[in-house]
C-alpha cells in the first residue's frame, strides 16, 4: 500500500510535469505568432495601442478561461460540454463551441472599439486581469525598421509547481477560487519588418 501510494504519487507529479511542459510550449509559439502578428500591424502603420490589441487578440490560446460577460461564460461552457464533446467541439472541421462563436462575433469588435475602457465588455480573460500575466506589446520605429517586442509571463497553475519553481512568483486570477500566487514563465518574442506605414497612410 505505502509503495503504491508512493508510485502514484510520483506518476501524478510526472503527469502534471507534462501537462504543464507541453501547455508552456504552446504559450511560447503564441507569444511567437503575436509578435509576427503585431508586426504586420505595426509596419501597415497602426498605432501602438491597435498593436497592444493584435497581441492580445493572437494570444487568446494562453489568456486562460474566459471572463464571464454579457453573452457568455465559462461556467456555462464547461456545464453545458461533457468533456469529450467539448474536444470533439475543438478540433471540428466547423468549431461550434459557445466560446468559439463569441470569439468569431466579438474580436472585430474588440479591435475597432475607439475608447480602451470598452474592451473588456468585447473580450476578457484570466490571464488579461492581473498585470503578472497580461501580455504586452510595444512597437518601435527606427529608420526604416519597424521593431515590436511582446512579453507575457504565463503562470504555472499545475499541482506542486511552487515547490519546483519559485524564481517568478505573481497572481493569477482563477475562475471561482481567491487569486493564488504561482510562479510564472517568462517569454519574449521580437521581430522587425520594414516600416511600410507610409504605403497606406496618406499625408493632408
Amino acid at each position: 500500500m505505502v509503495e503504491s501510494c508512493l508510485v502514484i504519487a510520483m506518476l501524478c507529479i510526472i503527469l502534471f510535469g507534462i501537462l504543464q511542459v507541453s501547455y508552456l510550449v504552446m504559450a511560447r509559439d503564441v507569444v511567437s505568432f503575436a509578435a509576427f502578428a503585431s508586426a504586420r500591424a505595426a509596419t501597415v502603420g497602426m498605432r501602438e495601442e491597435f498593436v497592444g490589441r493584435v497581441a492580445r487578440v493572437t494570444s487568446i490560446p494562453a489568456a486562460g478561461p474566459m471572463v464571464n460577460n454579457t453573452f457568455v461564460t465559462h461556467a456555462n461552457i464547461s456545464r453545458n460540454s461533457k468533456p469529450g464533446n467539448a474536444w470533439d467541439a475543438a478540433v471540428a472541421a466547423s468549431p461550434s463551441s459557445d466560446q468559439y462563436w463569441v470569439e468569431k462575433y466579438n474580436i472585430p469588435y474588440y479591435l475597432g472599439v475607439r475608447q480602451e475602457d470598452e474592451l473588456s465588455y468585447w473580450l476578457n480573460y484570466y490571464n488579461w486581469l492581473s498585470l503578472d500575466t497580461l501580455i504586452t506589446a510595444a512597437a518601435d520605429r527606427a529608420t526604416d525598421l519597424v521593431y515590436v517586442n511582446v512579453e507575457q509571463d504565463v503562470p504555472l497553475a499545475f499541482p506542486f509547481a511552487s515547490g519546483f519553481y519559485r524564481a517568478n512568483m505573481g497572481t493569477m486570477r482563477r475562475p471561482g477560487a481567491p487569486n493564488a500566487e504561482v510562479p510564472r514563465a517568462h517569454f519574449q518574442a521580437g521581430l522587425s519588418f520594414e516600416d511600410h506605414s507610409a504605403l497606406y497612410l496618406t499625408q493632408p
